[in-house]
């Protein structure tokens, strides 16, 4: 069973403070947001199994590749930037 919560550092008790800061190995600041996240940890996967995954998503993969051979090469690397930058706003793409 996994559980989660999220904290406002600026709202921690000072031993809690503390001891996250001593675990990220840096000082918090008020305005950040502690996730914290208990779960049980599992056995990977058998190698067939790993095996068997990697398999469907290259298929996966590939009939993504097929679909998008009539996009030139330059407007898939614009659509690949946007949807990073989506997610990482400072993102900035090396050619």
């Amino acid at each position: 069973m996994q559980q989660s919560s999220l904290h406002s550092a600026r709202k921690l008790p000072l031993p809690v403070r503390t001891a996250l800061e001593q675990l990220l190995g840096r000082a918090l600041n008020d305005n950040e947001a502690i996730s914290v996240r208990a779960y049980q940890p599992h056995e990977a996967p058998a190698m067939e199994e790993q095996a068997a995954i990697a398999e469907e998503l290259r298929h996966y993969f590939a009939g993504i590749d097929e679909r998008a051979t009539d996009i030139p090469d330059i407007e898939q690397e614009e659509i690949l930037d946007e949807a990073i930058r989506s997610v990482r706003p400072g993102y900035k793409p090396i050619r």
